[in-house]
């Protein structure tokens, strides 16, 4: 069977027997990690914060990150060498002994997530969308509309001194006057109240 990595968002839209036995039935065995990769991405932005002067900018959205590159942003503001946690996801199931010689499927909320994700070169591993999945395997499986996100704004709630910011047009608006400075550290997320309203995963 392939295996099927389910983003967290794609978890709460369903329930999970039914979208288990969905997946099962269609040849897809859904896999999960062993580590909490979220508290270890969570434990090094920490680090990043307290080792840095500045800024950190959470580069966990990879359209965020882009904001900031496409706007210059760069006095006072630093972008961490520290992968989305669905990366860090991926790259364990991708390693994993018992699933060598099988193909892993890892399915991201939105487009460009999957489009970098596939750009790391994970053996036997691909990122797709979730409603990518759905269209490829010809399916309608609709699920539940989320009104919050499994991950919501305030990862990290608790550090000293963080702004958080979800829209692309807040974000860009808050780099573009600069409103980093004297900050620890910025989360931000360009879908509008976190990933669950990603261009990815289908609505009910």
């Amino acid at each position: 069977m392939t295996c099927i990595f389910l983003n967290p968002v794609v978890e709460q839209m369903y329930e999970r027997e039914t979208l288990h036995r969905f997946l099962r039935e269609r040849g897809f065995l859904p896999v999960s990690c062993r580590e909490n990769w979220g508290a270890v991405v969570r434990e090094k932005y920490r680090k990043a914060a307290e080792e840095t002067s500045g800024a950190v900018a959470d580069v966990r959205c990879p359209q965020a990150a882009r904001c900031v590159r496409k706007l210059g942003c760069r006095e006072g503001l630093h972008l961490p060498d520290i992968e989305p946690i669905l990366f860090h996801c991926a790259r364990e199931i991708s390693a994993r002994p018992e699933f060598i010689g099988r193909w892993k499927l890892i399915t991201t909320p939105c487009r460009i997530l999957a489009e970098e994700g596939n750009a790391l070169g994970l053996p036997e591993t691909e990122f797709l969308t979730w409603n990518d999945f759905l269209y490829r395997a010809g399916e309608t499986f609709p699920g539940r509309k989320l009104e919050k996100s499994p991950i919501p704004p305030g990862f990290f709630k608790g550090l000293e001194n963080g702004e958080s910011l979800t829209g692309t047009e807040t974000i860009e608006s808050y780099l573009e006057e600069g409103m980093w400075k004297g900050k620890k550290i910025v989360e931000m997320l360009c879908c509008s109240g976190g990933c669950h309203n990603g261009d990815g995963v289908i609505e009910k």
